[in-house]
């Protein structure tokens, strides 16, 4: 195979002219007479980089996420793993084809020309199957069902589930409860995987502090947070702080709470999760869980390309978690 040296030699002309012209460089002011020529001995010589340095391919990645729409905007933890995708798009090299679930299920189709898969949540059996049957180069955000096979990202929850429990420890919380996110996806019936209760009840009992009187089962949104916390107070059970498994439904039961007379921080404190847009801006500001959801986004389209571009090693990423402290949490003499 011929060296772009030797075609140069050979053209009568720079190394760097050769490399351009190989390269497709647009930008060159040299005689079409001497592209052409350069282009002849290449292909006479055999050069074979010349295919492969040629203008960068444009890649179709798929977005799927397991949500719809609405709910997508109800629990914007995974919109804001798909806005981190879209962040720094290359909309030159590459497009996004953006699909949701309904009621009818997945439009496949839209998926039939994609180089490679974001799947943004948890998934069926069936619906990875068909995933796969479109393109072997998927990256799953939030879920490894398959870790010998596909990527993965994910994070820390358990570092997360630690600092809110020493945290609400060390401002004198002995009664914790905890609200977490509901387990199963109704409509299909898919296991979400929500580890937070073993986590939850591994810490607290580390502290002798756990209580599964205080543990409730959730659910996901603004509605579900203040359905399920005006449910605690009208049960008279409330205990001095608790942790929610997510924002939008940690900000629903800071309005059942309001309603209610009870005081945050000052009556009772509250821990939220995943830092959402709103967290900061809720009354009080609400301590919370920060999940990297953007970065997640943004190491996911890094991760397909890769794959695409012949990675065949699944990897397995795992970003942090911080917890953020605002004005929802204190400690029990009221003191912040």
């Amino acid at each position: 195979m011929a060296t772009i040296k030797e075609i140069a030699k050979k053209a009568d002309c720079s190394i760097g002219t050769v490399s351009r012209v190989l390269n497709f460089d647009e930008s060159l002011r040299v005689s079409d007479q001497k592209r052409e020529k350069i282009l002849k001995i290449a292909e006479e010589m055999q050069y074979e980089v010349k295919r492969k340095n040629t203008r960068k391919r444009r890649y179709n990645i798929g977005v799927v996420s397991m949500y719809t729409t609405l709910e997508e905007l109800e629990d914007p933890f995974y919109l804001s793993i798909r806005l981190g995708i879209e962040k720094n798009l290359n909309k030159n090299t590459v497009s996004l084809t953006v699909i949701h679930d309904t009621a009818e299920g997945f439009d496949y189709a839209k998926l039939k020309n994609v180089d490679g898969i974001i799947a943004i949540g948890h998934f069926t059996d069936t619906e990875i199957k068909k995933f796969e049957k479109i393109t072997d180069q998927i990256v799953f955000v939030n879920a490894d069902p398959k870790p010998h096979v596909h990527d993965a990202i994910l994070f820390d929850g358990e570092h997360a589930v630690k600092k809110v429990t020493d945290h609400l420890y060390d401002l004198g919380h002995r009664n914790i409860g905890f609200i977490g996110v509901k387990a199963i996806r109704e409509k299909k019936h898919i296991d979400l995987k929500e580890n937070r209760y073993e986590l939850v009840e591994k810490h607290f009992k580390e502290k002798a502090i756990y209580d599964d009187t205080y543990v409730y089962r959730g659910g996901r949104n603004y509605r579900d947070g203040h359905r399920i916390m005006k449910a605690i107070i009208d049960e008279d059970n409330l205990p001095t702080a608790f942790f929610i498994g997510n924002d939008s439904m940690a900000i629903g039961a800071l309005t059942a709470l309001y309603e209610a007379g009870i005081r945050v921080p000052e009556h009772l404190s509250i821990v939220g999760y995943n830092d959402i847009a709103n967290a900061e801006y809720s009354l009080p500001p609400l301590t919370t869980v920060k999940v990297y959801t953007e970065l997640m986004g943004e190491k996911a389209m890094e991760m397909v390309l890769d794959k695409i571009r012949g990675r065949v090693i699944p990897l397995r990423l795992i970003t942090p978690t911080k917890l953020v402290v605002r004005k929802s949490t204190a400690r029990m003499n009221g003191k912040t």
